[in-house]
């Protein structure tokens, strides 16, 4: 008999924090040492996917305030992660990109995650692993379709 989808929320909130923390095990990077947090890495692994943003772009992209996107463009800033530059026609816009040093540190923390995932899935058959991937795969398409197909 299958779980209700209460039972099933109870029963995942309760293993997803011990598959997080034995996946992390295998990772000491910016956001594991907390130099920047969960979200912000999230900001900055958006800013990789384009050359550079306008702010309000931005801003709409990753569905946040303006002061919240501000506070961790910010610290990315500081941390040497990504660059901020007024327009050179309109001195009002502001452009982020994403740095050189950014880049590795996403290349870092995606290198340890799934050094993570490798070591932790390998305990399970081919077959388990495919059958987990069918169904995240499901669920992404599914969330996707909600959003109007947008990813």
């Amino acid at each position: 008999m299958g779980l209700g989808p209460q039972q099933f929320g109870d029963r995942l909130v309760e293993l997803l924090p011990q598959l997080m923390q034995e996946i992390s095990r295998y990772e000491n990077n910016y956001v594991t040492s907390g130099k920047i947090t969960c979200q912000q890495f999230l900001v900055l692994e958006h800013l990789s996917h384009r050359k550079e943003w306008k702010m309000n772009e931005l801003i709409a992209s990753i569905q946040t305030s303006f002061s919240s996107a501000t506070a961790m463009i910010d610290r990315l800033v500081n941390h040497g992660l990504a660059s901020r530059h007024r327009g050179k026609e309109d001195r009002r816009t502001v452009f982020v990109s994403i740095t050189k040093k950014g880049h590795e540190i996403l290349d870092e923390v995606y290198l340890q995650k799934k050094e993570g995932i490798v070591q932790l899935f390998q305990r399970l058959s081919a077959e388990e692993r495919k059958t987990y991937l069918d169904i995240i795969e499901k669920l992404v398409n599914k969330l996707s379709s909600v959003k109007g197909g947008v990813s």
